[in-house]
C-alpha cells in the first residue's frame, strides 16, 4: 500500500528562511500594488514569477533578471534531485520484481517493500509540492536525499533475497 501526499506547501514553506523571517504566503503570491493613492493586495493568487518586482523586490534588492535566475536555479536543482530519486525508485521496483519473479516470498520482500514505500513517500512529498523546491530548497534536498537512500536500500534488500538461478541439471 502506498501513501499519496496532497499539497504540502505549508509544511515545506514552514521550514524555510522566508517563514523564519515572517514572510507570509500572501507577501509573495498576492503582493501589494497601488490603485491610485491606495495600496492594496493583489487579489490574483499566482506564482511570484508572474510579478517578480512586486513579489520579491520589496525585500530583495537584486534586479528582476537576477531574481528569476535565482528562482530557476533552485527549481532546476530540485528537479534534478527528483529525477535521481525517480531513477532510484525504478531500480528498487525492478529489483523487487526480479526477486519476486525468481521466487522470493512476500515475507522475504517485506523489508524491501517497506523501504520502497518510505522512499516513495518522500519523493511524493517534494513532487506534489508546487514550488519545485523553492519554498524550502534545503528541506526539499534533504527529503529527496532520504528518498534516494531508502530506494537504494530497498534495491539492495531485494537483491539480497533474490534466489540464485537453479543450476542446469543437464550439465
Amino acid at each position: 500500500p502506498m501513501i499519496k501526499i496532497q499539497h504540502p506547501e505549508f509544511e515545506m514553506w514552514n521550514s524555510s528562511l522566508h517563514a523564519q523571517s515572517g514572510v507570509s504566503c500572501a507577501d509573495c503570491h498576492m503582493p501589494y500594488m497601488r490603485e491610485g493613492a491606495v495600496k492594496v493586495s493583489d487579489h490574483w493568487l499566482r506564482s511570484p514569477l508572474n510579478n517578480v518586482n512586486n513579489a520579491c523586490g520589496t525585500c530583495h534588492e537584486q534586479d528582476e533578471e537576477m531574481l528569476i535566475e535565482r528562482i530557476t536555479t533552485i527549481q532546476d536543482r530540485t528537479a534534478s534531485l527528483l529525477r535521481l530519486s525517480e531513477a532510484a525508485l525504478i531500480d528498487a521496483i525492478d529489483a523487487i520484481v526480479a526477486a519476486q519473479d525468481a521466487g522470493a516470498t512476500d515475507e522475504q520482500l517485506a523489508e524491501a517493500r517497506a523501504l520502497h514505500r518510505r522512499a516513495s513517500l518522500r519523493w511524493d512529498f517534494v513532487s506534489s509540492e508546487n514550488s519545485t523546491g523553492f519554498h524550502s530548497p534545503q528541506e526539499a534536498a534533504r527529503v529527496l536525499a532520504m528518498s534516494i537512500d531508502f530506494a537504494r536500500q530497498a534495491q539492495l534488500a531485494a537483491e539480497q533475497v533474490t534466489p540464485a538461478p537453479a543450476a542446469n541439471a543437464t550439465q
